[in-house]
């Protein structure tokens, strides 16, 4: 005989059980609970009214499985009528269409509350007028009938074997659930069965497979138990940086991928509670990230009116950490290079006309032009060559068309070979004498110019050797 303690206790689980989402379950603890009440005769007033409570729940899940499945009932009761008044033209297909109304109304009664007495008296009355246009298959279906029992008693006793094999170190819950669902699947399909059968193989199908629910509970306690341990862990982060907050509880996570499945709703709720509790990590982050973006659209905005130099604003784009894959971050790094290849471009035609204007001011001796090439004015500056050397002004002109890739004129092609051989050997000596680069070849050309009278030919050099130069600068 079970004590009054042990009732509160049951009636607690069938409670659980109800807010689990199990509601079968806790509809049978309940009416275990009201069979040892009756067996108990007068039982105490606390035990009474939770008793009364937890039938109350049981007839409000019991009223709203019937609100989902009376609809669908009535609807088999309306097929059923339809075929009494306009009989299907082959009495073979109208018995198969009636069977298969039958096995719709007992996976009805499977899935949730049973019909209630008028609805299936209703039902069974209709579908005894529409077997007589069929009767002479009536026999056939029976046979089936008969056929769909025998294989649900063979599924009860896979289930049975199941249970005896793995009773002593049962399998994980995702296995458990899986197997019940595949007898379940099997058990759809041996539908309808003869009326006397359905409830005596209805309650022994359950019964075999309680170990395994009960089993499948016990599993799923312990995982609420790790799943609301790591919960804890989460509230309890408290770090100042945001990263490291998030890192923890993506750490946390990994944990709670291997805790396993606490039951489908039950598993969601706790899914939903984990991560509310980390929502101010992402929160923080989100407020940094929203902050370094603006940051971001207001560089792109200043370096476009050119209030700030690239300089400040590349220092600036080095402490936008957390955005670098964000489009702000993509369009500013854009408007930077762009800017900075903009200013190159400005540096290079400045130079370029820096090279160009050498020979005006050492034709007039002025080299006030800041814009000059210091690094040749300060060599050229105090040069007086009283007669130019043609033969080395050639050479110069030449070499830097070579260097520059220009195409010589063709009375200077034998000079031109002669100067790239010289190229060449000095190459693969690995020698280091000679002029090799822009600037030194200028020096040479103003060392063999003179300053006193340049002559149009010159002038007509010097623009080959400034075409050569702007080539090589560019």
């Amino acid at each position: 005989m079970e004590t009054t303690q042990d009732l509160f206790k049951q009636l607690e689980e069938a409670e659980k059980l109800f807010s689990d989402g199990s509601i079968k379950n806790g509809q049978k603890k309940v009416r275990d609970v009201m069979s040892q009440t009756k067996a108990m005769g007068r039982i105490p007033n606390n035990l009474k009214h939770k008793l009364n409570f937890a039938i109350g729940q049981s007839r409000y899940f019991d009223e709203i499985s019937s609100f989902a499945a009376n609809p669908k009932r009535e609807e088999l009761i309306t097929e059923i009528k339809k075929v009494i008044d306009v009989p299907l033209k082959e009495p073979k297909k109208q018995a198969h269409f009636i069977h298969d109304l039958q096995a719709k109304w007992q996976l009805l009664d499977v899935s949730s509350r049973p019909a209630s007495r008028e609805q299936w008296n209703k039902f069974n009355e209709l579908t005894n007028t529409a077997w007589e246009p069929c009767r002479e298959y009536f026999d056939e279906l029976k046979d089936i009938k008969v056929n769909n029992a025998k294989e649900r008693e063979l599924i009860i006793q896979e289930i049975s074997a199941f249970v005896e094999r793995n009773s002593n170190k049962w399998g994980d819950a995702r296995t458990l659930i899986q197997f019940l669902r595949g007898m379940f699947d099997k058990w759809q399909q041996f539908a309808p069965v003869l009326d006397k059968d359905l409830n005596k193989l209805k309650s022994a199908y359950f019964e075999a497979r309680k170990p395994i629910n009960d089993q499948i509970k016990k599993q799923e306690q312990v995982v609420i138990k790790a799943k609301e341990a790591l919960i804890a862990k989460v509230d309890a982060i408290s770090s100042d940086d945001s990263d490291i907050c998030i890192k923890q509880f993506n750490d946390l996570k990994n944990d709670w991928k291997l805790a396993g499945s606490a039951g489908r709703k039950t598993d969601n709720k706790l899914w939903d509670k984990f991560n509310k509790s980390a929502d101010r990590f992402f929160n923080a982050k989100k407020e940094v990230i929203d902050e370094e973006m603006n940051i971001a659209t207001s560089l792109v905005e200043k370096l476009s009116k050119d209030e700030i130099s690239i300089n400040d604003a590349v220092n600036e784009m080095q402490n936008l950490k957390n955005i670098n894959k964000s489009k702000e971050y993509s369009l500013l790094r854009s408007t930077i290079n762009d800017k900075k290849t903009a200013q190159d471009n400005k540096n290079k035609i400045a130079k370029v006309e820096s090279y160009k204007n050498l020979l005006d001011a050492f034709e007039n001796s002025n080299y006030e032009n800041n814009n000059l090439p210091n690094s040749i004015v300060s060599k050229i500056s105090k040069l007086q060559i009283p007669k130019s050397n043609p033969v080395n002004l050639q050479y110069a002109c030449i070499k830097l068309e070579i260097m520059a890739g220009i195409d010589s004129l063709k009375k200077d092609k034998d000079v031109r070979q002669a100067i790239q051989l010289e190229m060449l050997t000095s190459k693969f000596n690995k020698s280091s004498g000679g002029m090799n680069n822009l600037d030194d070849l200028i020096i040479y050309f103003f060392e063999n110019l003179s300053n006193k009278e340049i002559t149009a030919a010159e002038k007509t050099l010097w623009k080959r050797v400034s075409q050569s130069a702007e080539a090589i600068l560019s």
